[in-house]
């Protein structure tokens, strides 16, 4: 059984012989019932360099998590689905999300889409809506690590893989973790989000995997995991680039402590080798 696109009517068909196509065995076929809507989406939408590869790893071998195998080159992947960025059309229904899974009522309790680019403003900012437009039962999780330590890997990562380092200006937004959850709070309730730390997912994975199935009510399960590193380059931020970096960031992170409650923030105020990001002396 083939689930074809939502768009589609009838697929045409033909076998083949290494490359080439036998022939007189070309056939078409009817597309058969619509796709049951799925209704239950579980997406975990960054921070880049944040683990998600990691998590994802850990989260795709629940057997109650259906993962994607729908790939788009250079744009879709089976970890990184990226439809509410480059795949989103105005017209599409929410048909067209789930049609990207092979989803069984039988076994699974949610998609997994683990996609950092949700969280990538200005290019972002229509995501939340997006999200919010498939009416259904969505859950989301943000992990997030120190923000400079943050920019550091993703530009040993830009500069690894492009051969340059990603613009600053576009690394700090990236960093702003308050303010792509204020656009993400405006459209779905506070409830159905979870905010997850890199450092514990560093040194209890195991701890970060039972927080998720907590929150998806669903089995805990254990797996094996090692932080997914990819850096290759010998890269590191100077101390002044550090220091500037740490004042543009400390009104975003002390929102996110006061406004959403994520303690292990005041950890990136508090580390005493960066004197240039301590923790003002009224929140010590």
């Amino acid at each position: 059984q083939i689930k074809t696109h939502p768009a589609a009517t009838h697929v045409e068909c033909e076998v083949t012989v290494g490359d080439k196509p036998v022939p007189g065995r070309q056939f078409g076929v009817e597309c058969g019932d619509d796709i049951e809507p799925v209704g239950r989406h579980f997406i975990v939408i960054g921070a880049m360099k944040a683990g998600t590869t990691t998590l994802f790893e850990m989260l795709a071998r629940h057997p109650a998590l259906c993962r994607t195998w729908v790939e788009v080159p250079d744009l879709s992947y089976g970890k990184e689905i990226n439809y509410f960025t480059g795949l989103y059309r105005r017209r599409h229904k929410p048909v067209h999300y789930d049609w990207r899974f092979p989803f069984d009522t039988a076994r699974h309790a949610w998609t997994l889409d683990v996609s950092p680019n949700y969280a990538k403003l200005p290019a972002s900012k229509r995501v939340p809506a997006r999200i919010a437009s498939l009416g259904a039962n969505t859950k989301i999780a943000y992990i997030m690590r120190d923000p400079v330590d943050r920019i550091e890997s993703q530009m040993a990562h830009a500069l690894k893989f492009r051969g340059k380092v990603t613009s600053e200006k576009h690394c700090i937004r990236v960093s702003r973790y308050a303010r792509h959850l204020d656009r993400f709070m405006e459209r779905i309730p506070g409830d159905d989000f979870l905010l997850l730390d890199f450092e514990q997912l560093r040194k209890d994975p195991r701890a970060i995997l039972h927080q998720v199935c907590d929150f998806l009510d669903i089995e805990r399960f254990d797996t094996k995991a090692a932080i997914h590193n990819r850096r290759g380059v010998n890269f590191k931020l100077t101390p002044a680039q550090r220091a500037a970096y740490a004042d543009a960031l400390r009104p975003d992170v002390e929102r996110l402590i006061d406004d959403y409650g994520f303690s292990p923030a005041e950890k990136w105020l508090q580390k005493e080798r960066r004197s240039w990001f301590r923790l003002p002396a009224n929140r010590r």
